[in-house]
């Protein structure tokens, strides 16, 4: 799985990539069919955005964003509505088999 970082707008310390890049394995590791993993860190006046885009391998897209005036907080935010839409979608997909 690749796993890709984009930092825009301020500077970061190395531990708040390694959280992204933590967090973006864990995604992995509970939906083995994540093929690449995007997020983008970005500093918006006093707020921080964080986009994650999530790419399966049928095809399938997920996008989520969080915006808080902490850039843990909306890391946290943004990769826990990946995990819920991703989990929405693995569910679809098991009642679509039925």
């Amino acid at each position: 799985m690749a796993i890709e970082i984009t930092v825009r707008h301020f500077e970061i310390g190395d531990s708040v990539k390694a959280q992204a890049r933590e967090k973006a394995e864990r995604l992995g590791e509970k939906f083995p069919d994540i093929e690449f993993v995007h997020a983008v860190l970005d500093k918006d006046g006093p707020f921080f955005t964080v986009m994650v885009a999530v790419r399966g391998g049928n095809k399938s897209k997920v996008e989520s964003s969080a915006k808080k005036d902490n850039v843990i907080e909306a890391m946290q935010d943004a990769f826990d509505k990946s995990e819920a839409q991703l989990r929405k979608n693995a569910q679809r997909s098991r009642e679509t088999r039925k």
